[in-house]
């Protein structure tokens, strides 16, 4: 086949999944629709696209948003902060012209888009970023996961916009095909399609990873809900690089300390058992930041996520320890890490770097895209897919769990969807 062929059967896919996906997920917004308590997780995850020229070999690094419903799985979104719809050179030029560069970022004509100018200026701000995290002083915790999470604080700290988390240095570069969105704006909207998309559940809990733009975008997006105390939002942060073994040994720890509990304090239910370990866990919890957010150490941590912290962001001390015990216990980010980890396994353009041993050990990204655009719609065909078409160990697929569908969908009706 050519590529040009290639191109488009993949823009044929990609527009019959987005039909059909809306089809259905159109439903969520209908008052009859019925959702429970919605417990979702939200994180990101970079991909790589290749250069384009062989003078400047520096990668093009995007980042995807996406949300997952802890109970179903099913996946809400998965936002790359990318706009194929536009040219950069066109954009740079109307931006010259609208006087951008001598505007504050929010009344931008282009506030949206990464331009040149922008980029330039964020390069001064990465070092600061950079000196900030070596000369921050010293913290005496006895704990490597939240020394990462002191040194998120000291990093968000050090930014010139503290909801810019955006990261850009000389060994990156903007994409020249299309434009890269500020990651801000794709944070912000990926929130408000989400609250739309569960305006309908009684009540809302969004664990994220620690991130200072994730917090700014889910209080904007759930203003009201909150202040309604129907929707709370949480830090969750874990030792993502453990190996195998503190993976396993971690789950088998965690069982031990659990028993060992139970026969102490001479509990015979096991649920009952985690929720006092927690409230213990809760009065020993540790302030960090500069804004002493209150961290918790989950007592049982799973082979999945090991040495999970958790810190309760929109905790105004109006529930009971034991309720508040319970919506910890909850925490997790497992949800939306699984569909992740689907992403770099089934998609060739989404795998991992090859070290090179001849490059000084650089990283090869022989699979990546060199459009981004096909990355992003390769990313969207397959959530649909994982959410309509995969079974799991119940015989059910993310939609069916979440009442989307009443049988796994045949890729061909996605296909062929009128």
């Amino acid at each position: 086949m050519s590529v040009k062929a290639v191109y488009d059967k993949l823009e044929f896919i990609h527009k019959q999944c987005r039909l059909f996906v809306g089809s259905r997920e159109s439903q969520m917004l209908e008052p009859a629709f019925v959702l429970p308590k919605m417990y979702v997780s939200v994180d990101r995850q970079y991909y790589a696209v290749n250069w384009y020229d062989h003078a400047d070999r520096r990668e093009i690094q995007l980042n995807a948003i996406a949300t997952a419903d802890l109970k179903s799985g099913y996946v809400f979104g998965m936002h790359l902060n990318f706009d194929g719809s536009v040219i950069s050179d066109v954009i740079e030029k109307e931006a010259a012209a609208a006087g951008d560069s001598s505007l504050s970022p929010p009344f931008r004509r282009f506030a949206r888009l990464w331009v040149k100018r922008d980029y330039d200026e964020a390069l001064t701000d990465a070092q600061k970023r950079v000196v900030a995290s070596i000369m921050a002083p010293p913290v005496n915790l006895n704990n490597a996961l939240r020394h990462q999470i002191a040194a998120e604080y000291v990093d968000a700290d050090a930014r010139a916009d503290i909801e810019e988390s955006d990261f850009k240095d000389n060994k990156v570069q903007l994409p020249k095909q299309g434009m890269q969105v500020r990651e801000t704006y794709t944070m912000y909207a990926h929130f408000r399609f989400l609250a739309r998309l569960l305006q309908n559940a009684p009540k809302v809990r969004v664990f994220m990873d620690q991130d200072s733009g994730f917090r700014a975008a889910f209080m904007a997006a759930y203003a009201g809900r909150i202040k309604a105390r129907t929707a709370d939002g949480f830090f969750v942060k874990m030792k993502k690089d453990a190996s195998a073994w503190e993976k396993k040994n971690a789950s088998a720890n965690a069982k031990r300390d659990l028993i060992e509990f139970m026969a102490k304090h001479r509990i015979t239910d096991e649920y009952s058992a985690k929720v006092e370990m927690m409230k213990l866990n809760v009065k020993a919890a540790v302030k960090l930041g500069r804004w002493s957010d209150s961290w918790v150490t989950h007592p049982l941590p799973s082979a999945a996520e090991p040495g999970k912290e958790i810190s309760w962001q929109t905790n105004l001390g109006d529930y009971d320890e034991n309720h508040e015990a319970r919506l910890l216990l909850k925490a997790s980010l497992h949800a939306v890490d699984r569909f992740f980890m689907i992403t770099r396994r089934r998609l060739t353009k989404e795998e991992r770097p090859v070290m090179s041993v001849r490059r000084k050990r650089a990283m090869w990204y022989g699979y990546a895209a060199y459009n981004p655009a096909m990355l992003a719609k390769e990313l969207e065909v397959c959530r649909v897919y994982y959410n309509f078409c995969v079974k799991g160990k119940d015989k059910k697929t993310p939609a069916m769990r979440l009442g989307l569908a009443t049988r796994p969908v045949d890729p061909q009706e996605i296909l062929y969807f009128s």
